[in-house]
């Protein structure tokens, strides 16, 4: 019997309970062994996030195959060649809102899913099922609930710290986190202070036949910085460029969201289940920036028997720089559904949803950039000079245009409605296992008046059900309709509100394979897939911050191998190695050319062990080898540049202390950015007026940084 029917029964058994008798409260649980669909389960002790500088759910998301990153400090990833935008995040089935304006890890903050309440984690990179949402490329279903004996949990450290508590079917949690050490391992020297905070709420109760839940999450992020001065040095081993920056003024960016959640389920009878639900969100982004700089560019004096080594032998350039922001967004999120799940027969099962979701927007752009080189501005223009037949005439030209100017103003009012239906059953031929599960989405999109409906799909097999093997093929529409975001024009003003909503095909092939070695069991699969869009949208990557290049659709695809081979060494403690070979490709000007998500290759290793008959000694280690990303001259299509390889290594050693009146506390030493590898987030553009030449200045990520950590579970 399903897990879903066990339900039910038990339910239903509530409802014919007599009154004068009181049940004990049980708790039904479930472990599926093996999954038959592209999706990898992760189980709660692995989220711990130890050895990892965020210690988020997200930090080792970002390690498992056919996901890729380039910032540590991130909560975002892009997965099979899509963008940070095309993946959906789900907290007890309900979608969260995550922050557009940052442009650097270390301005997020808090990533708004916490470690400390997961109970179990389910991601699909591609190819997920018609319940889910309308997102380009990947599903991540976070379930928020309490595990084991756990009680509470207090955490310490040098940056960061929090404090669970679970009473009950109630759970409460408080966090604190800052950045300032992290920033302070760049090139930029200042004042900075960053702080973030959040407190998150969860609850559910069942009552009978009823059942009940609740979530809620406020957060609060904010990033600033007094900036005096940088020094970056770039180049190759034989040429050897410096760049040095003096800079007064701010920049500040926030983020607050807030977000409330609920639901309620009701059983009727054995066989079905109808779920009403509404949630609330709303988040205001602020980019305040005002910040002048004047620098000079020279080549190094790499002669080690020079007595000016490692000095500036000849000047490049000089100039000053100018940026000033203004950009505020402000959104409401409105959604409402109605569900039901029904067995059908004793294998089959058909859900079906309606929902409605209501966005709300208002977006304030006011940004200008000024160059200033050999002492005018970028771009001048010059006196005119006339020669007439019988006299020359001059004519003065007294405006000084800024290098970039852009002041929008948009408001947003959209209305999806959607309706989708899945069914999915199992049948016995034979020696052989068969699934099925088939549904289909229809979407009717207000701002651009549009209907799309999305057809999904995947079957498996394998030889019998003691096999220790399967594979299975996935394929489906995927459409995804814009935010403030997608709509925003870099190049005009306003937002782009009739523009279409995007889409894509997937279609996946993959094998699972599972077997033991010398007592511990393994797990093997790869996937050949592609995706293929149709209507896609061109866009400029700029650290963690994406700018999209007007709304003309045009045509990407994505064509990769996943492979992962995870395996548990000791105890329930997960490690597992993933390895990732994609190709992303765009069409927009008649020719095809790398797409800005087009790393190539992504490797990624994740370990947690301990000393041999030593379990209280453990070590945890995240390594990631990932492919440098293409970039070109900003708002520009054109990316004909390669940033470098991005190479990481942490480490996380652990000592689990003796038990103390009911509380088991333990001793973390993490070493972030192990090998001290400066990583390449993004390019700062500077201007040589001598030679009119532009040159990309890295900006590098954090540098090695070590913590201690103290953790009491009671």
């Amino acid at each position: 019997m399903s897990l879903l029917a066990s339900a039910l029964l038990l339910a239903a058994l509530n409802d014919t309970t007599p009154r004068g008798t009181q049940l004990r409260e049980a708790t039904v649980t479930g472990q599926r062994i093996r999954s038959s669909a592209s999706e990898v389960r992760l189980k709660s002790g692995t989220l711990s996030g130890l050895g990892t500088p965020t210690g988020s759910v997200e930090s080792l998301l970002r390690t498992l195959p056919g996901v890729v990153a380039s910032d540590e400090l991130s909560s975002q990833y892009s997965v099979r060649g899509g963008t940070y935008d095309e993946n959906l995040v789900y907290v007890n089935g309900f979608e969260l809102y995550r922050p557009q304006l940052a442009r650097s890890g270390q301005q997020e903050g808090l990533s708004a899913l916490n470690p400390d309440l997961v109970s179990s984690l389910s991601f699909t990179a591609g190819g997920f099922h018609a319940e889910l949402g309308d997102k380009l490329s990947s599903a991540l279903e976070v379930q928020y609930g309490r595990t084991d004996s756990l009680r509470g949990r207090v955490r310490l450290g040098g940056f960061s710290g929090g404090a669970t508590a679970w009473a009950g079917n109630l759970g409460v949690s408080l966090r604190y986190r800052s950045n300032v050490l992290f920033a302070r391992t760049g090139d930029i020297s200042g004042d900075f202070r960053a702080d973030s905070r959040d407190a998150q709420v969860v609850w559910n109760r069942r009552h009978g036949a009823w059942r009940h839940e609740f979530l809620g999450i406020a957060q609060q992020n904010g990033f600033r910085l007094a900036p005096t001065s940088r020094t970056t040095e770039f180049g190759t081993v034989t040429q050897v460029l410096r760049l040095q920056v003096a800079m007064a003024g701010t920049e500040y960016y926030g983020f607050q969201n807030a977000f409330a959640g609920w639901r309620t389920r009701r059983a009727l009878g054995l066989r079905h289940v109808l779920d009403a639900e509404a949630s609330w969100s709303q988040a205001r982004e602020v980019e305040h920036s005002d910040v002048e700089s004047a620098y000079r560019l020279g080549d190094v004096n790499t002669n080690m028997g020079s007595d000016q080594f490692g000095e500036i032998s000849y000047l490049r350039g000089s100039g000053g720089f100018q940026r000033y922001a203004r950009n505020d967004l402000w959104i409401r999120d409105l959604h409402t559904a109605l569900r039901g799940s029904h067995l059908v027969s004793e294998t089959g099962q058909f859900n079906w949803t309606l929902g409605q979701r209501l966005q709300l927007a208002q977006d304030r752009v006011s940004e200008w950039i000024n160059l200033d080189s050999a002492g005018y501005s970028l771009m001048h223009q010059p006196t005119l000079v006339v020669l007439g037949p019988t006299d020359t005439s001059y004519v003065p030209d007294s405006t000084l245009e800024l290098y970039s100017v852009l002041q929008s103003q948009g408001q947003l009012s959209n209305t999806k409605h959607w309706f989708s239906t899945t069914y999915s059953d199992s049948w016995q031929l034979g020696e052989r296992s068969l699934h099925l599960r088939a549904g289909q989405r229809l979407i009717r999109d207000s701002r651009s008046g549009e209907w799309r409906w999305s057809p999904r799909a995947s079957f498996s097999i394998s030889p019998s059900r003691q096999a220790n093997w399967s594979a299975y093929l996935n394929a489906g529409s995927y459409a995804q309709t814009a935010t403030v975001r997608e709509l925003r024009n870099w190049t005009a003003n306003g937002l782009e509100t009739q523009a279409p909503m995007q889409h894509a095909w997937h279609g996946i092939v993959g094998y699972k394979r599972y077997g033991t070695r010398k007592g511990r069991p393994w797990m093997y699969q790869g996937e050949a897939y592609i995706k293929y869009q149709d209507r896609a949208f061109a866009f400029e990557q700029d650290g963690m911050r994406l700018r999209y290049l007007g709304t003309q659709p045009g045509t990407a695809v994505a064509f990769g191998l996943d492979h992962q081979l995870h395996s548990t060494w000791v105890g329930d403690a997960e490690s597992w190695i993933s390895l990732s070979t994609f190709r992303v490709r765009e069409k927009f000007d008649g020719d095809w050319q790398r797409r800005g998500t087009d790393y190539r290759y992504a490797f990624s290793m994740r370990v947690e062990d301990h000393l041999p008959g030593q379990p209280q000694n453990r070590v945890y280690l995240v390594t990631s080898v990932t492919g440098g990303f293409p970039f070109g001259l900003p708002l520009e299509n054109a990316k004909p540049f390669k940033a470098p390889p991005y190479r990481r290594m942490d480490l996380g050693f652990e000592r689990v202390l003796p038990e103390w009146r009911g509380i088991s506390p333990r001793l973390a030493l993490e070493a972030y950015n192990l090998l001290e590898i400066r990583n390449t987030a993004s390019y700062f553009w500077v201007m040589d007026i001598s030679t009119a030449s532009y040159y990309a200045v890295p900006n590098y990520l954090t540098n090695r940084l070590i913590n201690i950590s103290l953790r009491a579970d009671f």
